[in-house]
């Protein structure tokens, strides 16, 4: 009995070292999660004070209405964001999961407070128009693809888009187009075009600039292989550029010959090489690479 006794007093600790252990990683994770959130709107708010709201240019979305209350009537951008987006949160909490809308919170609340915040300490550096509409895009894409990469938002039009692909199956790029349109349509009666234009301009670049954030800079190129010699181009793929090979069976519909297909991934630095050794070994393979947007795995990321 007393043998017993220990036996389950131990197994009760490990279980409750194990929960300890699991709840420090959960902790450090959301941790992370929150601080590059934060990171990522507070640069969203350098670039409102830097490059956007000193040029006088506008941006899509809630952001950009805001911005058009803060140039037409002078009211405060930081309190525009706050009061236009309290009925799209109050939408978004019933048709969206409740773990990115909090998330969502946490950027768009660290936007709101960082506007007023660091506007006394953001230099305002002395650029033409073009520059400061380049320069905002970068800033503003750069803040937002942080922001989406860790699974949130900062609020607006983004969880409005969201909620129209869910519920209407509008697509979230065609919803932000609409918003980014009614932003801009008006400002033509109180700007001019030529504000709109760069305006214009610097949402492309943002654009571009969010993608390869999200998307992340090591881009690979996946290649499938068929050929009658899978086996000899395996072994000097795995010999001469130290990559994986997977085989995948396969059968010719003309011929109906099995084949074991090739596939593999490799970087975009890789892919002449591989075409050197495919042709090299079977002049007569058929090959096709497709871009791959993020790679995770031993030999990539670890």
């Amino acid at each position: 009995m007393f043998f017993m006794y220990c036996t389950k007093g131990k197994e009760m600790k490990r279980k409750t070292k194990v929960k300890l252990a699991r709840f420090r990683r959960a902790a450090l994770d959301l941790a992370k999660r929150l601080s590059v959130i934060a990171i990522g709107a507070s640069l969203i708010a350098v670039s409102f004070n830097a490059f956007v709201i000193p040029y006088g240019l506008l941006s899509g979305g809630v952001s950009g209405l805001a911005l058009l209350g803060k140039y037409v009537f002078d009211f405060p951008v930081y309190l525009g964001i706050l009061l236009l987006n309290i009925p799209i949160f109050l939408w978004g909490l019933k048709e969206l999961d409740k773990r990115f809308m909090i998330y969502s919170a946490v950027g768009t609340i660290v936007l709101i407070v960082m506007l007023p915040l660091s506007k006394p300490f953001v230099p305002v550096p002395e650029l033409d128009l073009f520059l400061a509409c380049i320069f905002s895009g970068i800033g503003n894409g750069m803040g937002l693809g942080i922001v989406f990469r860790y699974g949130a938002s900062t609020g607006g039009s983004d969880i409005a888009s969201m909620i129209m692909k869910k519920k209407k199956n509008i697509s979230i790029g065609a919803t932000m187009f609409y918003f980014n349109a009614a932003v801009l349509v008006p400002s033509l009666y109180f700007f001019d075009l030529k504000i709109a234009m760069y305006t214009a301009i610097s949402m492309w670049v943002g654009g571009k600039v969010l993608d390869t954030v999200i998307d992340g800079f090591n881009r690979h190129k996946s290649v499938m292989i068929v050929s009658d010699k899978s086996s000899e181009i395996a072994e000097r793929i795995m010999r001469e550029l130290n990559r994986g090979v997977t085989y995948l069976e396969g059968q010719g519909a003309f011929s109906g010959n099995a084949k074991l297909v090739i596939n593999c991934v490799v970087s975009h630095y890789e892919i002449a090489k591989l075409n050197e050794i495919v042709q090299s070994t079977d002049k007569k393979a058929f090959i096709f690479v497709t871009e791959t947007v993020e790679v995770m795995g031993k030999g990539f990321t670890w």
